[in-house]
């Protein structure tokens, strides 16, 4: 069902049942376990990255000039080259070296961060030799595996004896801090009420970068454009460093396609100060950006986004359902099989009309929020998978085809019989008459016929419908 998207299988209530079953009996605990030991880890993680940064301290580096301001902090440091213009100036990155404060917090937050990604690793690495190719196309590991490794590099200062931390870890640092908190939203996909919306910001998400990838085209043609007219000015204000390179300029041409165009900066008093280059092919490009990008291109972003909710919604529902399939299956490959024997159940007895009894607010929330993905309310039960109106008409159409199949082999049939007649040269009885049969035959034929006799009562054609079931019998 998973493999050929019958979500309205996946919906039915026996299956609705049967995974609401597996999820009761071992799926949830196993679940919130590992949602619990993750959240652990991202604790960590935060923590780390807070002390980290609030237990840098400053050393004199290469440029030896610079040390007076180096000893003195941090802030105190932003404060001076604030005040003093030289020194500000002549500042370099390497006039001052970082090191980390090394202290038991730290240590003891790096630890317990190493721990985690060692046994993750191994897991991971399990799942590696079990899945094969399709644990590779799975986006959910790789971005594990970078979190892993960025998490690593983060906390290698606090093993250093000098503790020095350079741009690379403060990278890693960024890095590791936001896919962790993404990670957790993954995790959320699973639960009921908030999966939903998790599943459809994901679904969203990849509609969006395939619409960007195809209109990255335009993106590179005006940053180009913008490029080449803005990047050589004479006086060149600060909106216009923006356009100083390639890689700027397109990034700038992505932030005037959300809105940022800052028209009277970039280009009205660049024009009135008599710096622009070539003012109408500026000014046309432009206008022609202002076309194309902020109007029609966010326009059709914000179309595919929520013109399709429904269908949005049925792909999150059965991408939900999918990920609980997958996960009782890979829960069954692991478990014992004397364990799942105890657990499973060969029949579950449905009560609809039986009270429901009355939990505390606690339990309430567990509930709704993290305890079963297979609410009586839930949102699948809301989706209308297939269009009573489009039933209809479907089947209509499906019984005007019907029909006109049937006349069609009727007509077909009313062919063959009249071909069949003349084949066998059956005549009508006005035709005997002219053959020279007596009248007294007519008359015997006219008075059974209205007897309510058979009319086909003539010698001549008596002996020409025997010959003709010879005939037949004779194929």
């Amino acid at each position: 069902m998973v493999t050929h998207g019958r979500v309205e299988l996946l919906a039915h209530p026996l299956s609705q049942k049967y995974l609401q079953m597996k999820w009761n009996s071992y799926g949830k605990y196993f679940h919130l376990a590992n949602l619990l030991i993750y959240s652990i880890f991202l604790v960590f993680v935060t923590i780390y990255s807070s002390l980290m940064m609030n237990n840098i301290e400053l050393e004199p580096g290469v440029n030896k000039s610079m040390s007076q301001y180096c000893n003195l902090g941090w802030d105190q440091l932003t404060h001076n080259l604030s005040q003093n213009h030289f020194a500000a100036t002549n500042f370099r990155q390497d006039s001052c070296v970082e090191r980390i404060n090394r202290t038991t917090a730290i240590l003891f937050c790096a630890g317990v961060i190493v721990v985690y990604i060692l046994l993750n690793s191994m897991r991971e690495m399990l799942q590696i030799y079990q899945q094969r190719l399709h644990y590779i196309l799975e986006t959910v590991n790789l971005i594990s595996w970078v979190l892993y490794i960025s998490a690593l590099v983060m906390i290698v200062p606090a093993f250093r004896a000098d503790g020095i931390i350079t741009s690379i870890h403060y990278s890693a640092a960024s890095i590791a801090v936001f896919l962790s908190w993404f990670r957790l939203l993954l995790f959320l996909q699973r639960f009921d009420q908030v999966g939903i919306y998790v599943v459809m910001f994901l679904e969203i998400l990849q509609t969006l970068i395939k619409v960007l990838m195809v209109f990255s085209i335009l993106i590179i043609a005006f940053g180009l454009a913008f490029y080449i007219l803005l990047s050589k000015i004479i006086d060149p204000q600060p909106n216009h460093l923006s356009f100083s390179n390639i890689p700027m300029s397109l990034l700038r041409t992505f932030s005037m396609m959300l809105g940022e165009l800052d028209v009277v900066g970039t280009y009205v008093n660049t024009y009135y100060r008599d710096r622009l280059k070539v003012p109408m092919t500026s000014f046309l490009i432009l206008s022609v950006f202002m076309i194309l990008m902020p109007i029609l291109l966010m326009n059709l972003l914000i179309g595919l986004a929520v013109g399709d909710i429904e269908s949005v919604r049925r792909n999150a529902q059965l991408k939900r359902l999918a990920m609980q399939v997958v996960l009782h299956t890979e829960l069954e490959r692991k478990l014992p099989h004397v364990w799942l024997q105890r657990v499973d159940k060969m029949e579950l007895i449905e009560y609809p009309n039986e009270a429901k009894c009355k939990v505390g607010f606690c339990d309430f929330i567990l509930r709704k929020w993290f305890s079963n993905p297979f609410t009586e309310d839930s949102a699948m039960d809301a989706i209308s998978f297939d269009n009573n109106d489009d039933f209809i008409n479907a089947e209509l159409e499906r019984q005007r085809r019907k029909l006109r199949d049937i006349s069609r082999m009727l007509e077909q049939q009313h062919q063959l019989m009249r071909l069949i007649v003349q084949k066998m040269e059956i005549k009508t009885e006005a035709d005997d008459v002219d053959e020279g049969i007596s009248p007294n035959e007519i008359r015997s034929v006219v008075g059974s016929a209205s007897a309510g006799t058979n009319r086909w009562n003539s010698p001549r054609i008596r002996n020409k419908l025997r010959a003709a079931l010879s005939f037949n019998k004779s194929m």
